[in-house]
């Protein structure tokens, strides 16, 4: 899963390059497939947590990794529904 994710990412950063943000975001970031498959990823990650029992404390460093990337989906999560987008024009000199 985290190969396939990079691979994704990998080929989203090519096409932001070649064709622009807009594109990228419209192809890969914004797409439902996209948004399923992260859903996805973070379901599998829970899922290995609790079936390789990653929370007790022999396991911890493992549990805290893997804990890294579920908070990391969750503020993606988050961003993508609740935040907004927004242009900040700061002239030299001047502060906001």
């Amino acid at each position: 899963m985290l190969f396939i994710f990079g691979v994704v990412i990998g080929v989203a950063t090519f096409i932001e390059n070649d064709y622009g943000t807009q594109t990228a975001r419209a192809e890969i970031y914004s797409a439902r497939w996209f948004e399923f498959f992260l859903l996805f990823f973070l379901i599998v990650l829970v899922y290995n947590i609790q079936k390789y029992k990653s929370y007790k404390k022999a396991k911890w460093s493992m549990f805290i990794f893997h804990l890294s990337f579920l908070v990391i989906g969750i503020g993606a999560g988050l961003t993508r529904y609740i935040g907004y987008e927004g242009i900040m024009h700061t002239r030299e000199g001047q502060s906001s």
